[in-house]
């Protein structure tokens, strides 16, 4: 229950006051009750799974595919299921508010940070983005209170990506991170965090494993923020198809 459910339910099967949990997952070392769910959800056996095994030279193209498959869906799966949906509340809020959106990451994470980029660019928000760390700090130099900022990092602990924080913070921009590490000091940081759940393989790192969750929880920013700004958003998704649209004639 601890793993898949919410504070509330928790308090109610236990009879626990919900403040009661709160301190207990800081005792432990977590920051909220949410941290703690998810460190034990990354911690948990997928006994239900039979596919998600190791991966060995000895299985057949099929079953490599499908063990592959398997765990990309319970990377995503785990991930929906431990969404905080008061940060994605409140994150979206900040996106479709903001006079200019910032998008981060260093590392494979710069690819999450890329392909919100590449998302966020059919919408009003005019956005910035930059691979080069040093652009990184200046673009994020000018974002303000009114502005907002995505930054992704999987391990959470990138000097850089702290360094990014940092400055963000000092410049009161709303932060949203998208992180592997549920305990990290960026998730400490963050207004607003989402947390990639995935399993370490023998071939695939666990930080390559959790792209496809980060950039499924990057997709679930973009794609609420257009919905919420449909009006303005629309116009702009017609007039960006029929410009690439143009170059294929």
């Amino acid at each position: 229950t601890c793993q898949s459910g919410h504070i509330s339910e928790l308090s109610q099967l236990t009879g626990v006051s919900t403040a009661t949990i709160s301190r207990f997952a800081k005792a432990l070392g977590y920051t909220n009750f949410q941290a703690l769910r998810m460190a034990l959800a990354q911690t948990s056996p997928e006994d239900d799974h039979a596919l998600f095994a190791e991966l060995s030279p000895k299985d057949s193209v099929d079953t490599l595919a499908q063990k592959i498959f398997t765990s990309n869906i319970d990377a995503l799966r785990t991930t929906l299921a431990n969404l905080d949906t008061d940060a994605l509340t409140k994150a979206v809020k900040w996106i479709t508010h903001a006079e200019h959106l910032g998008l981060f990451g260093l590392g494979a994470s710069n690819l999450v940070a890329l392909d919100g980029y590449h998302k966020f660019l059919r919408t009003a928000i005019p956005v910035a983005y930059a691979a080069d760390y040093h652009m990184q700090l200046m673009a994020a130099t000018h974002l303000g209170p009114r502005d907002a900022m995505i930054l992704t990092s999987h391990s959470g602990e990138d000097k850089d990506a702290i360094a990014l924080a940092e400055l963000t913070k000092k410049q009161q921009v709303p932060l949203i991170v998208i992180t592997g590490s549920p305990t990290s000091r960026l998730v400490k940081m963050a207004d607003a965090a989402f947390v990639a759940v995935a399993e370490e393989s023998r071939y695939r790192t666990e930080a390559l494993h959790a792209l496809i969750a980060e950039i499924s929880i990057m997709d679930t920013l973009f794609m609420i923020s257009a919905i919420k700004t449909d009006s303005q958003t629309a116009p702009l998704f017609r007039q960006v198809r029929a410009t690439i649209d143009a170059t294929r004639h």
